[in-house]
């Protein structure tokens, strides 16, 4: 530990012991003396006894903390080489073992201090705490000073009793503190003296002191005390049960203590029997108590301490669906301003009835505390509790909806301050989001368990926008199936049509295309027979999207036009930009990069004007990709980190992936390999994170190209072959397919050429499926490269030709140079001059067309760019 701060640590610990006092009376002393010029004076040499010793037996049982045990023997070591005394205090929740850890530190250190050990239960939980004098009287008699010699005057007492301890080596345990002002009369003014403080409060308020912050037991040190109270034999016959009420006792060492004692005194009872009972969540805290220890009580001592507001804010932080909480939604569910709120949460956590969670401002509580908490709000009024539930679910829904807005810039919304979180940025707007999202999505089963099915479609369509917004998948998942449930309850059809669009997002958005455009169809038909413009755009904007995905090109124009046409009428910006960059798409795919390039910049100009960051990111990253398969690698660079930049402030992991990938890509073209690979590996762990297989296969294809060109084949291998797998599992034929081209080269220089062209002839008939031209026109270039590497020219020379046939108008400019000079190389090679001629053709108009092609040519064919005076 360090002076002067915290030190939180999580550790094993020992079990706790019985909630109570040191059984040791007060000690009644001479009255205060009113007459200051007659006071009782302490004599210079009072007669004392050779060592005290008034320390609790130890715990035989005693486990685990072993690290706090370390850091306060070092504090120890250090404070005696310093010549100064320690004071530790120890701190935590009730029942998680303060009392135990400070006696066993006593009991294993005592003797080193010559002078004795000393202790006093301060009985802070009481509704009377011991008064510092009557310690310090306790503590003299202890020590030798007759009673009749201790002042009455609170003053000279203190005097008196600093003068006892100053000088001497001891060891004093302060246990159960109440607060700071008890505490410091009582610690000694001189070194030699370890003092250890044990309290429910944190006691911040005192100077100089080392502080350990108790944690619950982690698992292992959890059966660990259970075998040694119950026996190995009980633990192992049925370990996933021991497990069990492990876990069900939150890992709190009493609730611990108080199992395995039940288990080790009642006949035939085993632990799957007693997890069965602790499964019982409102039974639990009833199941957990045995003699007189009960973790109900222990909490019960730290409750009723609190004031009324505390109290109060305790209980109702119940309502709280999710795992955590703040400020805001504090003051949603009590009725507080945010700022009485944030003190009622600092006050719960001072005393340990909450705990802060790794990010400031947010508090969460213990498993059994919940329950706890939980016990106590269910003693409230029903009327009461459903007005805090309605206040908070309020709050929650209008909140999502400003950071939903916030987030897609669509309408400027009118939600008052005091009923929704201050949402006034994309950064207040997506730190909301993180914060308060899983207690909104939480919430939803909830209000379908209490309130009707309006509360929930209002809810739902609040969440649904900002899932999308921000790639939280399995949450809209779960989001649209509370939607639709309760939109079939209301039996409205345009409410239902709305979360089944959602779906077929969704669906799009995980690849699963037959799925999504089977709602889609749905969708269509159905906004026709609604007839109402709004839903037949956005139905038509969908199917074409799908269509689109699935290599339907012909049945996807019209569509998306006919969207475009509708949402031009009803003058919806937000939603004319979504079709406009839909077209792009189109266009892009057919390798008309100009008229793609136009329809992007239009919808970014919309996104900009609606203050649509979300669509603007994407936005920027498509017209990237266009530039980039224009070979405009600088220009679609700065795009992508423009689009980077965005996602990251809205903190959408799925899009920032998706960026990643791509500017990867841009560098990996540009020769910059290492960074390339740095960002394709940075890639794979944000998909591990959000648990998207399939973007993580993606990103290891990718770092297998790079791996390849660096050299590295061994490691590039195994990446190539691992996504390859992941893809064939997932069933994405199209992914699939990709990676067996980058798996091409791999294949080539490990000599293995029937494999790799027997997998070229898979992907190729898998593309087509699709209708993906260009990357069948790419598979042909790359096997057109590697015979060239080869130098089987008659190859190089068939599959050049071949991209440049199948490709054909969908080739980019660059692309089809590309391919053009493989061509030119192995015609020249073969010494056939009338396909080189043609070939030198093509390239000629290419860079009238676009003049900057012609040095990107030049760079990777210097020789044929020489001789045919390119």
């Amino acid at each position: 530990m360090r002076r002067d701060r915290a030190l939180s640590v999580e550790a094993g610990g020992e079990a706790a012991v019985a909630v109570g006092g040191d059984n040791v009376a007060p000690v009644i002393t001479n009255p205060v003396v009113n007459n200051t010029l007659n006071l009782h004076v302490l004599r210079e040499e009072p007669t004392l006894v050779s060592r005290a010793r008034n320390l609790p037996p130890g715990v035989p049982d005693f486990t685990g903390r072993v690290a706090e045990i370390e850091v306060i023997e070092r504090e120890v070591l250090d404070g005696r080489k310093g010549q100064r005394s320690v004071t530790a205090v120890v701190t935590g929740k009730p029942g998680v073992g303060k009392t135990c850890l400070a006696v066993h530190l006593a009991h294993r250190m005592g003797m080193t201090y010559e002078d004795g050990e000393l202790y006093a239960d301060l009985r802070g939980v009481d509704d009377r705490p011991a008064a510092s004098e009557e310690i310090m009287a306790r503590f003299m008699q202890a020590l030798g000073v007759p009673e009749k010699e201790i002042p009455g005057d609170p003053a000279l007492r203190l005097d008196a009793y600093r003068k006892t301890v100053t000088g001497r080596s001891l060891l004093i345990i302060l246990d159960n503190a109440a607060d700071e002002k008890q505490v410091r009369p009582l610690l000694p003014p001189s070194a030699g003296a370890l003092v250890l403080v044990t309290s429910r409060n944190r006691l911040m308020g005192l100077e100089s002191v080392h502080r350990c912050d108790l944690e619950t037991f982690p698992i292992s040190t959890s059966l660990d005390f259970m075998r040694k109270v119950v026996g190995d034999e009980v633990v192992d016959r049925e370990p996933s049960d021991a497990q069990r009420v492990a876990e069900f006792c939150g890992h709190l060492p009493l609730a611990l203590r108080i199992a395995a004692i039940r288990m080790h005194s009642t006949r035939n009872i085993r632990l799957s029997d007693l997890a069965r009972e602790l499964g019982d969540e409102r039974e639990r805290l009833e199941a957990l108590r045995v003699g007189d220890l009960a973790v109900r009580a222990a909490f019960n001592l730290s409750y009723r301490k609190m004031g009324k507001g505390a109290r109060n804010t305790f209980k109702r932080l119940a309502h709280v669906p999710g795992a955590d909480f703040g400020a805001g939604i504090c003051s949603a569910v009590t009725g507080f301003e945010v700022r009485q709120a944030s003190r009622m949460l600092q006050k719960l956590s001072e005393a340990n009835l909450v705990e802060q969670t790794e990010v400031p401002g947010r508090f969460r509580f213990h498993d059994l505390l919940k329950v706890f908490s939980r016990e106590k709000m269910e003693k409230d009024p029903a009327d009461r509790n459903q007005d805090d539930r309605r206040r908070m679910f309020l709050w929650l829904q209008n909140s999502a909806l400003k950071a939903q807005f916030t987030l897609g810039g669509v309408f400027a919304i009118e939600v008052p301050d005091d009923g929704s979180a201050k949402i006034d940025s994309i950064e207040t707007a997506a730190s909301w989001v993180e914060s308060e999202f899983p207690n909104a999505v939480a919430g939803l089963g909830v209000v379908e368990a209490y309130e009707s099915p309006e509360h929930v479609v209002r809810l739902a369509l609040a969440l649904s926008g900002i899932c999308e917004t921000v790639g939280h998948w399995s949450e809209w998942e779960t989001v649209i199936d509370a939607g639709a449930r309760a939109a079939q309850k209301v039996d409205e059809q345009a409410v239902a049509l709305v979360f089944l669009t959602a779906r077929a997002n969704l669906s799009r958005y995980r690849r699963e295309f037959s799925q999504a455009l089977t709602c889609a169809e749905e969708i269509y038909a159905a906004a026709r027979a609604f007839n109402q413009p709004g839903l037949l755009a956005g139905a038509a904007n969908i199917l074409g999207c799908l269509k689109m995905d699935v290599g339907q090109t012909d049945e996807a124009i019209p569509l998306l036009r006919e969207s475009l046409s509708i949402y031009e009428k009803l003058d919806f910006k937000h939603e004319v930009g979504k079709v406009l960059y839909n077209l792009g798409t189109i266009h892009r795919a057919a390798g008309e990069m100009e008229k793609a390039i136009e329809y992007f910049e239009r919808d970014l100009a919309v996104c900009i004007d609606t203050a649509d960051e979300s669509g603007a990111a994407e936005t920027l990253n498509t017209l990237a990709l266009a530039h980039a398969e224009m070979g405009r690698l600088q220009k679609a660079e700065e795009l992508q980190k423009q689009a980077l930049e965005k996602f990251s402030k809205i903190r959408n992991q799925h899009k920032i992936s998706m960026v990643t990938n791509d500017l990867a890509i841009t560098l990996r073209r540009q020769g910059r390999i290492e960074e390339a690979l740095a960002l394709h590996l940075r890639d794979a762990e944000i998909c591990r994170d959000v648990m998207n297989l399939s973007g993580e296969a993606l990103a290891h294809s990718n770092a297998a190209d790079a791996l390849h060109r660096l050299g590295r084949n061994g490691e590039a291998v195994e990446y190539s072959t691992a996504a390859r797998a992941v893809f064939a599992q997932l069933g994405d034929g199209q992914r699939l397919a990709k990676a067996m081209i980058s798996h091409i080269p791999l294949l080539f220089e490990d000599g293995r050429i029937e494999e790799a062209v027997e997998g070229a002839a898979a992907a190729i008939e898998a593309l087509k499926l699709f209708g993906d031209v260009k990357d069948v026109a790419s598979t042909h270039q790359v096997l057109a490269r590697e015979y060239g590497v080869m130098e089987n020219w008659d190859e190089s020379l068939r599959h050049a030709m071949e991209s440049l046939e199948v490709g054909g108008t969908a080739l980019t400019p660059y692309v089809r140079v590309v391919s053009c000079g493989m061509a030119l190389r192995a015609a020249s090679q073969l010494g056939r001059e009338a396909q080189a001629a043609h070939c030198v053709g093509i390239l000629r108009e290419a860079f009238v067309a676009d003049p900057s092609l012609r040095g990107a040519f030049a760079k990777t064919f210097e020789e044929e760019a020489g001789v045919f005076a390119l």
